[in-house]
């Protein structure tokens, strides 16, 4: 029985791969359910919306096409991904869809054709309600991710950890956008000040996926701003062009209350240079056990003595001149636990330790505070102190 073409279109080699990029990574290529490893592609008027879900995270792409035959067609993400990469630069990319889901790509003296998939069975993606959006700059969102999500729990038994806690709060009159994240032995917050935000109820708060917020980072850094919306359990952005939409589902969960952690007497205050302190962790951390990463810091009088051991490795040691006129303190932190805060806070030149004692949380923050700051459990004999 003789097939029949259901749509056709031609579109840039460039922006196709532009468009392909985009979406690779969201694509779900393990997932038991075959239509997530595929790619929808909707042609309409001058224009192909790309869009792609794993059911976690899903994107919209719009980009200019030449619609012959309006339509839509499900194909395999990946390997349209690899044909397209390797045809030639500015070469035109031409699709015909037949109704047995086939798809033929041409380009130049080229001819592919790939088995795609009914697009009714692809996953709709929420629809975007505008009337409830509001805007942030993208520089500041893209800071507050910076500088939480590195503290995100990777134990798969503590759903309610597994993703970066977004709320709204009230301070002076003004109203912010809070972000936390924690894995119990560490925890990192900011919080970026957001006008048009009176209108936003998220007081009790919602659970960020952290692959969402990877994607998000990846795919709109770049713009100046971006808009957002809430809807029942999804949180959506896109860029002011609205060339392209990210979807995150909402993780379930409550949130562990984390105000209680948050240290507020803390009486010894040490200043320290960051990049001092970073560049002399990063040499001693590279002798500290393999599976603590214990490194030491004593504290005296105007200096810091950074100390690692390995029996299988050897030793290292490394003084640090610091401001500080309290008493002397030795203290042992997971080296890697500091270095994710220091790099998170390279816009800091000096930041500030405020320490109790050797079992109670340390809090870390910049000397012109930002709006953040981090706290890291100590570790005794070895062993890890958590909240």
């Amino acid at each position: 029985m003789a097939t029949k073409e259901i749509a056709g279109f031609e579109v840039n080699r460039e922006v196709l791969l532009k468009a392909l990029q985009r979406v690779q990574s969201i694509v779900d290529r393990k997932n038991t359910i075959p239509i997530l490893s595929h790619l929808l592609i909707e042609a309409d008027g001058n224009q192909l919306v790309f869009s792609a879900t794993d059911l976690e995270v899903g994107i919209k792409c719009v980009y200019p096409g030449k619609i012959s035959q309006p339509g839509r067609i499900t194909v395999p993400a990946k390997s349209l991904y690899e044909i397209v990469k390797e045809l030639p630069i500015d070469s035109n990319v031409k699709f015909k869809v037949f109704d047995n889901f086939w798809v033929e790509l041409t380009a130049g003296k080229s001819l592919f054709k790939l088995v795609g998939q009914d697009s009714d069975e692809f996953p709709q993606l929420p629809q975007v309600v505008k009337e409830k959006s509001f805007n942030i700059p993208s520089e500041n969102f893209i800071r507050m991710i910076d500088h939480t999500i590195f503290a995100v729990s990777n134990d798969q038994t503590r759903y309610d950890l597994s993703g970066v806690f977004l709320e709204q709060i009230k301070a002076k009159g003004k109203v912010y956008l809070r972000m936390v994240a924690t894995d119990g032995h560490r925890l990192s917050m900011m919080d970026q000040e957001v006008e048009g935000l009176k209108d936003v109820h998220i007081d009790h708060g919602v659970i960020l996926p952290k692959k969402g917020l990877f994607e998000l980072k990846r795919v709109l850094s770049e713009e100046g701003s971006l808009s957002c919306c809430f809807m029942e359990n999804n949180i959506v952005f896109w860029n002011p062009q609205k060339q392209t939409t990210l979807f995150m589902r909402l993780l379930d969960g409550d949130f562990p209350d984390y105000t209680p952690v948050i240290p507020k007497n803390n009486d010894r205050k040490i200043q320290i240079r960051r990049d001092q302190l970073l560049t002399s962790l990063k040499r001693i951390s590279v002798l500290s056990a393999e599976h603590s990463r214990s490194v030491r810091f004593q504290f005296e009088k105007g200096k810091l003595c950074l100390s690692s051991s390995n029996p299988k490795l050897g030793e290292a040691k490394e003084d640090i001149d610091v401001d500080y006129v309290g008493d002397g303190i030795e203290i042992g932190f997971n080296a890697g636990y500091f270095l994710d805060v220091l790099n998170a806070m390279n816009q800091q030149e000096e930041v500030v330790l405020e320490l109790t004692d050797v079992l109670s949380p340390s809090l870390i923050k910049g000397k012109d505070f930002d709006g953040s700051l981090n706290i890291v459990m100590p570790m005794q004999l070895g062993n890890e102190t958590t909240y």
